[in-house]
């Protein structure tokens, strides 16, 4: 957990110099209780860029839009009370592992994945069509497409917005892109699926497979279709942008878990079906689409690894940050 810490410095009249102290910040929020021998407190939420002096009797506002070396507040008993204040920032519990050995890991086990999957569904199964006599070549399409759809290209575009060192903008820009790839592809794949049914005389939607598949592909839908709105174009308000880009992230990576899940859930279906018709149990195809799934969780993996780890580049873009007084 990242802990932000503030250091307030306090000179009261007739005292020889300001008395210093430390805040930590969580969660956006700074609180301190009891120092020196005043009981003060200062508490506040960061998204609002306020602070909260509450002495004894009563509780001061101070709103902070432009923080500047020194400000002045006055206890209620009129006692001139100057502050300073600056913020160190991202300063950590533990020692930061670094986002960029699992991007470089993500990007190989992407590379590896992608090319199994071609193998098996190319060299053991014929190949790929849209339309064809044989029903198996159009389904052929609907893995190669969720996997390097949803999968590597929506790991790309986690990843993309955590590791590249590029400005906020940018980076918003090559995510929502690398998402909306994601998602046609997923619906091409989907598409495929249905379309070798319908052909095949083959029910839709029966398996627990195609259920969760749906909700996955609604729900990066709906993602998109908010992040778009809402930190794209026309674009919310500053405050709803605060608010709900937590959700917004933690949202996009429960879907993106759940997808990647879902396909080892894929990989095991078909090759039931495959091996009840006959593919050896422990043949070279069996074990090709079993390290096929293993692979992919484990990119899904290193994924969440690198977006939960800290940033390889210096750069910071928080919209909630406070700079430090100059």
């Amino acid at each position: 957990m990242k802990i932000n810490i503030i250091n307030l410095g306090f000179a009261f009249p007739g005292h020889s110099g300001p008395s210093l102290f430390k805040c930590d910040i969580t969660n956006n929020h700074v609180s301190m209780s009891r120092w020196s021998q005043r009981d003060t407190q200062i508490s506040g939420n960061l998204v609002d860029l306020k602070l909260y002096y509450k002495f004894t009797n009563q509780t001061h506002k101070k709103a902070l839009t432009e923080p500047t070396n020194e400000q002045t507040i006055r206890h209620p008993e009129g006692s001139r009370i100057a502050w300073t204040f600056t913020v160190e920032r991202e300063r950590e519990m533990m020692p930061a592992v670094k986002a960029f050995p699992f991007t470089v890991i993500s990007h190989g086990l992407a590379v590896v994945a992608l090319i199994m999957v071609l193998i098996w569904t190319i060299h053991f199964r014929g190949g790929l069509a849209w339309e064809s006599v044989n029903k198996s070549l159009i389904f052929n399409v609907h893995p190669v497409f969720m996997l390097f759809g949803l999968i590597i290209i929506g790991g790309e575009a986690i990843i993309s917005y955590k590791s590249l060192p590029f400005r906020k903008e940018v980076k918003k820009v090559i995510h929502l892109a690398l998402n909306g790839v994601a998602l046609v592809l997923g619906i091409v794949g989907i598409s495929a699926a249905f379309k070798n049914h319908n052909e095949s005389g083959i029910a839709n939607l029966y398996s627990l497979h195609s259920w969760i598949g749906i909700g996955v592909i609604v729900l990066y839908g709906i993602q998109w279709l908010y992040g778009f709105v809402t930190f794209f174009f026309p674009g919310g308000s500053a405050d709803l942008r605060r608010a709900t880009l937590p959700w917004h992230a933690l949202l996009g990576a429960c879907v993106y878990v759940l997808a990647a899940a879902n396909s080892a859930l894929g990989f095991l279906e078909k090759l039931t079906f495959l091996q009840s018709s006959g593919v050896a149990k422990y043949g070279t195809e069996a074990l090709l689409v079993n390290f096929t799934a293993i692979t992919t969780v484990v990119f899904a993996v290193f994924v969440i690894l690198s977006v939960i780890s800290q940033p390889s580049s210096d750069q910071h873009h928080d919209d909630y940050r406070i700079h430090s007084a100059k």
